[in-house]
Formats: structure tokens, C-alpha cells, sequence
């Protein structure tokens, strides 16, 4: 049942990956960011077949990924599915891209924890190594970040650091802090989960 499952999660993955990859609106920044995606869902696969990831954690990547290929089709600085909740709220920027980081900390962090928890640490080695895990990946994404306006963006890169940022000065370290605060909620909603369940073993 769980192949099943996992099989369908891969195939509706598939599926949006090949319509979000029509007509984008810009073809450009749509290739930099799936970079990311054609290298890590092999990676993805691999790690499944070794340590073979609950369903739970197998959904939250999925979802996550497809949240990603959202934005971008759309460019995260426009991503006018999210546009809706800016306007509700009154807000002057669109936080779709702060929102994906502060997901890739909740979604993301139980898949770590299960890798090094299955090769035999223990659960509370295996919390901080994957909360670690995730605010090295956030710190790097920013850099490669970074690293892409100097390459890819003529001159000093202002206007491009300016279109990433929305104008927020502050909005890399925001980035990393949002993925950290995820990580953070996730673990601690793990962390009694376990420990409710092992309480309900017990009393079996």
C-alpha cells in the first residue's frame, strides 16, 4: 500500500512539473530554480529506497516540491496564485518566497531527522543534526542565490537584488530565520508525537 501511495505522490508530481513547465513567465529564472529539482529528486528516490521514508514525510516533500514549481512558473516575486493573501492583508510585498522557506524548514526537517535516526543515532542527536542540516541548506540556497545576481545580472546587480529582495534590505536573513523557525515547529511537533506514541505503546 505504502508503494502505491508514494507511486501516485510521483506521478502527480510529475504531472504538475510538466504543466507548470508551460509557457512560465520567465523561461530563464524557471531553469535556475529547477536545478534544484532535477538534482535533488533522484537524490530523493535513492534516499527513499535506503531509509524508506514514512508516508507522512514522503507527502510533505512532494507537496513542497510542487509549492516550489509554483513558484517558479510564476517567479516568486509574482507569484499571483499567493497574490490573493497580500491584498487580503494589506500588504505591500508578495511573501510567497519567505512563506516557501518557513515550509522548507516544517516539510523537510522530519526527512532528515529519519535518515540519521534509521542509521542508528539517537532521536535527540538525530533533531539537532537535521536542524542543522536545514540552516546549512537554507544558508547555502541564499548564497547560490547571491552567487546567481553577480553572474547572471549586468553591472552591480542592484536592479536584480532589488526584484529577489522586494526591497526588504533584510530579506536574506529573514529567509534563513523563517527555514530555522520551521525546522524548529516541526521538531517539536515530532518530538511529542514520538513521545506520545511511545506512551501509547506502553499502555498496550
Amino acid at each position: 500500500m505504502s508503494n502505491v501511495f508514494k507511486k501516485t505522490l510521483i506521478a502527480i508530481f510529475l504531472l504538475c512539473w510538466l504543466v507548470l513547465a508551460i509557457n512560465p513567465v520567465d523561461r530563464g529564472i524557471w531553469m535556475l530554480e529547477n536545478v534544484l529539482v532535477v538534482s535533488v529528486f533522484p537524490v530523493v528516490l535513492w534516499l527513499d529506497k535506503r531509509y524508506v521514508f514514512n508516508n507522512l514525510t514522503f507527502l510533505s516533500l512532494t507537496l513542497f516540491v510542487i509549492l516550489h514549481l509554483f513558484g517558479a512558473n510564476t517567479t516568486y516575486n509574482a507569484m499571483s496564485y499567493f497574490n490573493w493573501f497580500s491584498d487580503w492583508l494589506g500588504l505591500q510585498r508578495n511573501y510567497y518566497d519567505q512563506v516557501i522557506h518557513f515550509l522548507f524548514g516544517l516539510m523537510v526537517f522530519a526527512s532528515f531527522f529519519e535518515i540519521f535516526y534509521h542509521q542508528g543515532h539517537s532521536r535527540r542527536l538525530s533533531y539537532l543534526v537535521a536542524l542543522l542540516f536545514i540552516t546549512a541548506i537554507g544558508s547555502w540556497y541564499e548564497i547560490l542565490e547571491w552567487l546567481a545576481m553577480v553572474l547572471f545580472c549586468p553591472g552591480t546587480g542592484l536592479e536584480c537584488f532589488e526584484g529577489v529582495t522586494q526591497g526588504d534590505l533584510w530579506d536574506t536573513q529573514k529567509d534563513m530565520a523563517y527555514a530555522v523557525v520551521g525546522a524548529s515547529i516541526a521538531m517539536l511537533m515530532h518530538s511529542m508525537w514520538g513521545k506520545r506514541r511511545q506512551s501509547d505503546i506502553q499502555l498496550r
